[in-house]
């Protein structure tokens, strides 16, 4: 029995209507990319707001309901790390903050959404295929020109209740652009869990994973802004090691604490010490 045949009348026509939506959320965002000039020009000085633009509409539709603590304004661009749990994490954080993501290479494939993701200037990384070096110096370039930057360390997506080891290569990029490290977390939450749907992991497939999504009367996602964290004398391996150790400890305190505990104005009691 398939997601539609098992859904009652009522959930069926808003399934529907919430696809047909999206689709047409799609299909204007190719068309503000072609007419803008941003799917062939992605570095457009106007990009970042209408980029944003598209990601909160595209959460309205779903029903994301976005709760954010910690923004800070950057005065300069900054590398952005968050943890992973679903595909999803794109227009959320994409809605919040003007970045350009890393995302593996195959999204670049995906109909539609592959050409609405070069627009958006995203930065494609073929997984196992050695190409790290040359993606981190793109990143350098950006980040060089004022742009802002955000790669998922954990380099797949999770179950939401921890964070899996971190990849130090694309940590390269931070210290010759001479920026500073920015950590955020995002938490799918239903009632007092975890959201049992967003995770898009084991044998997801894409659009089968939105149809489930578009189930949910609404979702909320935590997205927590941590202080950011100068690299100072620390290599990749160490970065990506004490960035784990923290945020792991971060996203434990964020599950379980909804009260957002006020964080110090810096994270550096928060980092392991160079003697660990």
């Amino acid at each position: 029995m398939t997601l539609i045949e098992s859904s009652s009348r009522g959930e069926r026509l808003r399934i529907a209507w919430r696809a047909w939506r999206v689709f047409q959320h799609v299909l204007l965002g190719l068309f503000l990319a072609i007419f803008s000039g941003l799917l062939f020009f992605p570095d457009r000085r106007y990009h970042q707001g209408l980029v944003r633009w598209w990601h909160r509409g595209f959460c309205r539709i779903l029903q994301v309901r976005v709760h954010c603590d910690g923004v800070q304004e950057q005065a300069a661009a900054a590398l952005w790390i968050s943890n992973h749990v679903s595909w999803l994490d794109i227009p959320v954080l994409g809605s919040l903050f003007p970045v350009r993501f890393v995302a593996k290479a195959e999204i670049s494939r995906w109909p539609l959404i592959g050409h609405l993701a070069r627009a958006a200037g995203t930065i494609f990384i073929q997984r196992g295929s050695g190409d790290a070096g040359s993606v981190s110096d793109r990143l350098v370039e950006h980040l060089r020109q004022g742009r802002s930057c955000l790669f998922f360390p954990e380099g797949t997506t999770t179950d939401g209740l921890a964070v899996k080891r971190f990849y130090h290569k694309l940590f390269v990029a931070a210290a010759p652009a001479q920026c500073p490290l920015q950590p955020v977390l995002i938490c799918y939450r239903l009632g007092d869990g975890l959201h049992p749907l967003v995770p898009f992991i084991g044998d997801d497939t894409f659009f089968p994973h939105v149809l489930a999504l578009m189930r949910s009367d609404h979702i909320d996602v935590h997205v927590r802004v941590l202080p950011a964290v100068a690299v100072q004398d620390r290599d990749p391996r160490t970065l990506a090691r004490d960035m784990e150790m923290m945020m792991a400890q971060q996203l434990r305190r964020l599950i379980v604490d909804e009260a957002w505990a006020p964080l110090p104005e810096t994270i550096t009691d928060l980092l392991p010490s160079r003697a660990e």
